[in-house]
């Protein structure tokens, strides 16, 4: 188990890494058209390192529910405010790439098993899970918006945003705390802190 976590890790550097490169040094808008093999990769390395399949139905559950609240906010506002999505997430349905689902499985999952290292009751570490959400949806804004993921009505992100981003991800994580769901707390560790680094130096290129 071990060898297998320590190779996840290393494919997930490795493929962060790559992808700051090639935008600090190539094309990239090139390299952001690869944002969907990078959730479908970084899908991949949780779901092979998972531990808990009784209760999987929480990860599919909250794919599917993460898509819908997006295609809720694209056609009415609302929890995030006024925004439509772009092509570079790919295939859409509903005004709505279906690739947002595993964005929201994957954020989901690093952000629920750090909150457990930090608070004790359920909805502590749902309200502190909630909190990470925003942190990585406040340095993920700026890049999405830059590449064209999305765009925002006035363009910038409205408060609006970051407190439906705060509530949509507290009554998920719920889900996930009171479901008593079992992360692989390594993996997940790893997801959230590359996609942490990620956007934070992606941030900083001019």
């Amino acid at each position: 188990m071990k060898s297998r976590q320590n190779i996840s890790i290393a494919v997930l550097i490795i493929f962060h890494g790559v992808g700051i490169g090639g935008i600090l040094l190539g094309d990239p808008d090139q390299f952001l058209q690869l944002t969907p093999i990078n959730l479908l990769l970084t899908l991949a390395i949780v779901l092979f390192n998972h531990v808990d399949w009784q209760r999987a139905w929480i990860l599919w559950l909250t794919m599917g529910l993460g898509f819908l609240i997006e295609v809720m906010g694209v056609h009415t506002g609302f929890p995030f405010g006024t925004y439509s999505y772009g092509e570079v997430l790919g295939i859409k349905l509903w005004s709505t790439p279906l690739i947002i689902g595993v964005n929201w499985l994957i954020l989901l999952y690093g952000a629920n098993a750090m909150a457990k290292k930090f608070a004790m009751t359920p909805w502590a570490q749902a309200l502190v899970a909630a909190g990470l959400m925003v942190v990585l949806d406040y340095l993920i804004e700026p890049v999405a918006i830059r590449f064209d993921l999305w765009s925002w009505e006035g363009g910038v992100p409205p408060l609006m945003n970051y407190m439906g981003w705060f509530g949509s991800a507290l009554l998920l994580s719920l889900l996930w705390q009171y479901g008593k769901l079992r992360l692989n707390t390594t993996i997940a560790t790893a997801v959230y802190a590359t996609e942490l680094i990620f956007f934070g130096v992606v941030n900083l290129i001019p």
